[in-house]
């Protein structure tokens, strides 16, 4: 029987999860820190920053490219794109604002077909590491 759309995207992050936890963090020689891996980062893959859910296709396509993230990290040769911005502190209405920023690093990842990915990170401020927050082709 044929998975549908919605079983192999809840299977994809159910496998992803595990091996996303299993990460913890990473070095990154580009930005001179420990990038983490948490549950911000994940729920992140999953929901737009308002909190509404991503469609199973954009989920798919998220959750299939992040094996290539630690790469990304590890071999990007410069920061793409910095962006200074401005994010509510926690999901829940009328939170507190927090400023932080955004790096945008690209990398040629992937052993068969190697594709150009795009990883962000991102850095509040005053934060001790900066943590994962997305990934997509650029």
């Amino acid at each position: 029987m044929k998975q549908t759309a919605q079983e192999h995207c809840e299977l994809l992050s159910t496998t992803t999860k595990t091996s996303y936890l299993a990460i913890g963090s990473v070095y990154c020689p580009i930005l001179g820190k420990t990038v983490v891996f948490n549950a911000k980062g994940f729920h992140h893959l999953h929901y737009k920053p308002d909190g509404t859910p991503r469609d199973i296709s954009e989920r798919t396509y998220k959750l299939t490219l992040f094996p290539l993230a630690v790469s990304v990290i590890k071999n990007a040769i410069g920061i793409y794109e910095e962006r200074d911005i401005e994010m509510s502190k926690s999901r829940k209405k009328g939170a507190k604002k927090i400023k932080g920023t955004q790096y945008a690093l690209v990398a040629i990842a992937g052993r068969k077909k190697p594709i150009e990915v795009r990883v962000i990170i991102l850095e509040i401020e005053n934060s001790k590491n900066p943590i994962f927050w997305s990934i997509m082709r650029h």
